[in-house]
């Protein structure tokens, strides 16, 4: 069974991931990390079941911990926060660069990223790509813009490519 975090995991991207997860049988989501819809979340825990869940916020954490004390989920907040979620495979479909910490330390773990944040690689690609090579992980674009580059590179569409 293939364990995942989803960082972002109520916005469209990680909403979509988790339309995935439901269809295949052989995913596990182990950990949810979203900024403050704590509506969708509690949803998203209730129907998932992950370990740890984390909030951005202080406030809505505390709120969310409160929405989900009936289930045996850990509620974390902030960047450390963030970090502890990231402990396997990780979706990473946070907006901006907050993704860039959290994606570091899942490398560290030597856990692969499935990226979606193309943050991440425009302000960090010089710290990202390296680390990846050292710590031997992979980085999986997820995006459809990630994607169609990849898919290209990697001769998919059995034509050559001429430009990018």
């Amino acid at each position: 069974m293939k364990k995942i975090a989803v960082l972002g995991s109520t916005g469209s991207i990680g909403t979509q991931t988790l339309e995935v997860v439901r269809a295949q049988k052989d995913i596990e989501v182990t950990a949810l990390a979203a900024g403050s819809n704590i509506t969708r979340l509690e949803e998203q825990i209730r129907e998932f079941h992950p370990e740890i869940v984390c909030v951005w916020e202080e406030e809505k954490a505390k709120e969310l911990a409160l929405t989900v004390s009936d289930l045996p989920v850990k509620v974390v907040c902030g960047m450390d926060g963030l970090i502890a979620a990231a402990v396997e495979t990780v979706v990473t479909a946070i907006v901006g660069m907050i993704g860039i910490r959290p994606t570091i330390a899942a490398m560290e773990a030597g856990k692969d990223i499935a990226l979606a944040n193309k943050e991440t690689l425009v302000t960090a690609g010089h710290i990202i790509m390296p680390l990846a090579k050292e710590m031997g992980v992979k980085i999986l674009p997820v995006d459809s813009e990630h994607s169609a580059i990849f898919q290209s590179l990697n001769g998919e569409d059995k034509k050559a490519v001429h430009k990018i």
